[in-house]
C-alpha cells in the first residue's frame, strides 16, 4: 500500500474513532435527559398522580388546557372538530413532557390545545371509561330499559370508575356541557360533542363491530353531557350560577369527593363571589 493511501485509511480511521468517542461521551447525559423527563402521554391516571403531575386529581395538562380553553376557545367555531397546526402539537406535547412551563397562549392555540386535549385522553393505556366499565355500559344500552331506568343504573355504575378516573370524566363533561351551552357560536352541541369525545374516552375495538360499538358509546357519551348535573350531582352548584350570573369572572368551586383523595375542580363561567353549596359525596359499590 502506497502512502498516499495509507494517509487516506489512517485518516478515515480517525474520523471514525472521533465520531465513536463523540456518541460514548454524549451517551451519560442522553441518559441524564431522559430521566429528567417525566412522561406525560400514554401514562395511566393513577401513575400520573403518583408523579405528582396532576392538580387538585386531575392532570395537570387536562387542567392547564381546559382553563386555557374555557378562556379563550368557548365561543370559537370548530372547537375540537377544526385540528391543530401538526407541528405545534407536538412542540407543546414536548414541553410538558420536558416538565417545561407551558404558555398556552403565546406557544400554542385554541385549535392546538383543543387537538392536545384529545390526544391525551386517546393516549391513556386504559380509557377514562375503563375495560372492565366498559362493557357493562354497552349492555346497559342494548337493553330494553326506559331511559329513566338507564340513566339511574348510568349513575350507579360510573360511581364504581377507580377515583383518578371518575374524577377526570366529571370535570371534562362539566367542561364540555360549557362547550354545549355556546353552541351557537362555536357549532358543537351535544351530539357534536359526543361524536368526537366517544372515541376519545371510550377504547373500542376496530372494525366494523367496533363501529357500532362506537356509536353506542357516543349515545353513552352524549347521555352524560345531557345529563351532567343530575349524574354527578352538581344540581345546586348549577341552579346558584343560574341565579347569580357573573359573566366577566370564572371561579373554581372544588366539590369534596368522600373517595377522592384530592377534591375535584369544576369550572363554571357563571359562577358566585360567595362559596357554592358541595355536592354530596359518592359511595362506591364493593
Amino acid at each position: 500500500m502506497g502512502a498516499g493511501a495509507l494517509a487516506i485509511c489512517q485518516s478515515k480511521s480517525a474520523v471514525r474513532l472521533k465520531e465513536d468517542m463523540k456518541k460514548i461521551a454524549a451517551l451519560p447525559l442522553n441518559k441524564q435527559r431522559d430521566a429528567s423527563c417525566q412522561k406525560v402521554f400514554g401514562v395511566s391516571l393513577q401513575e400520573l398522580q403518583q408523579q405528582g403531575l396532576s392538580k387538585n386529581g386531575i392532570p395537570t395538562v387536562v387542567w392547564n388546557l381546559v382553563e386555557y380553553l374555557t378562556q379563550h376557545g368557548l365561543t370559537q367555531e370548530g372547537l375540537f372538530r377544526v385540528n391543530g397546526n401538526v407541528k405545534t402539537v407536538e412542540q407543546l406535547r414536548l414541553k410538558y413532557e420536558h416538565g417545561e412551563d407551558v404558555e398556552l397562549a403565546k406557544d400554542g392555540d385554541v385549535c392546538s390545545a383543543a387537538s392536545l386535549l384529545k390526544l391525551f385522553l386517546r393516549e391513556l393505556p386504559e380509557g377514562v371509561i375503563t375495560s372492565a366499565l366498559h362493557p357493562r355500559l354497552i349492555q346497559l344500552y342494548q337493553d330494553a330499559r326506559s331511559d329513566a331506568q338507564k340513566d339511574n343504573n348510568l349513575k350507579e355504575l360510573l360511581k364504581e370508575l377507580p377515583d383518578a378516573h371518575y374524577c377526570l370524566l366529571k370535570y371534562l363533561c362539566c367542561f364540555l356541557t360549557q362547550v354545549a351551552e355556546h353552541h351557537m357560536e362555536n357549532r358543537m352541541n351535544v351530539c357534536n360533542l359526543a361524536t368526537v369525545f366517544g372515541p376519545s374516552c371510550f377504547h373500542v375495538p376496530s372494525g366494523l363491530e367496533g363501529m357500532k360499538e362506537q356509536e353506542i358509546c357516543n349515545t353513552i357519551m352524549a347521555t352524560m353531557l345531557e345529563n351532567c348535573h343530575t349524574l354527578f350531582e352538581l344540581e345546586h352548584a348549577k341552579q346558584d350560577a343560574e341565579q347569580h350570573p357573573c359573566e366577566e369572572l370564572a371561579r373554581i368551586i372544588l366539590v369534596k369527593e368522600a373517595n377522592c383523595a384530592q377534591s375535584l375542580p369544576v369550572n363554571l363561567t357563571r359562577a358566585l363571589e360567595r362559596e357554592a353549596p358541595k355536592a354530596s359525596p359518592r359511595s362506591k359499590n364493593l
